[in-house]
């Protein structure tokens, strides 16, 4: 398995987020400017009452945080009544650390309440295009006489034969408090099957998401 690149990394951050002033201090409109200012967002609210229509929440798009020295990567985030969203194509650790640089500035230059134990929950969603070299089919030989049926009973001139193109794994929906986005692993949209190009998503830490293709592809190479 080979990761050949990264389509999104998130990172929400869930606690209540008048935590961060618990004085009620105004000093919004002063936090939004000093988002846009330190991160260089491209786009950003224009003042408090410039909320996201669908999302009823604070969008900067297309900012930069420094990572590591030398080393700046794209990121975009969101504040909401109930957490934080940062997102990258880096990795979800690197969103991390921009999150957690986030609201250490704000706590600084703004003399806000900051600690790591306000935060109740993360929670992550990985993205992820992949190249495998095996098939879904591998998973069991017989998946290929399904595949074989279906392609006889559409028998449409010029239709190539189906193939296993996706496998998906989720909690119960409809039971869980936290809905965690499914696993999914499935032929990319764009591309020809011979490319061999996936596209996966996890509710996981990007590196324990890649964890999990590894072994997909070990049980595909392995027949077990």
């Amino acid at each position: 398995m080979k990761t050949l690149n990264v389509v999104s990394a998130k990172s929400v951050w869930l606690f209540d987020i008048n935590d961060l002033n618990p004085r009620g201090k105004d000093i919004y409109s002063d936090l939004l400017e000093g988002l846009k200012d330190r991160y260089h967002f491209e786009k950003a609210p224009a003042s408090t009452s410039d909320l996201d229509r669908t999302t009823k929440g604070y969008k900067f798009e297309r900012g930069s945080f420094q990572a590591k020295e030398e080393i700046f990567i794209a990121v975009d985030l969101e504040i909401y009544n109930d957490g934080i969203v940062g997102n990258s194509r880096s990795s979800t650790y690197e969103t991390d650390k921009f999150l957690e640089d986030v609201l250490s500035t704000l706590a600084t230059d703004f003399s806000l309440t900051y600690s790591p134990d306000i935060i109740r929950t993360k929670m992550y969603t990985s993205e992820l295009t992949v190249r495998l070299e095996r098939v879904l089919f591998d998973l069991n030989p017989k998946l290929r006489d399904v595949a074989n049926m279906i392609s006889s009973f559409c028998a449409l001139p010029g239709v190539l034969p189906f193939e296993v193109s996706g496998l998906g794994f989720s909690t119960d929906l409809a039971i869980s408090h936290l809905k965690p986005s499914p696993f999914l692993l499935e032929r990319k949209a764009s591309a020809s099957f011979s490319e061999k190009r996936y596209y996966s998503k996890a509710p996981l830490h990007t590196d324990k998401h890649e964890e999990v293709l590894r072994e997909i592809e070990h049980i595909l190479t392995s027949g077990n």
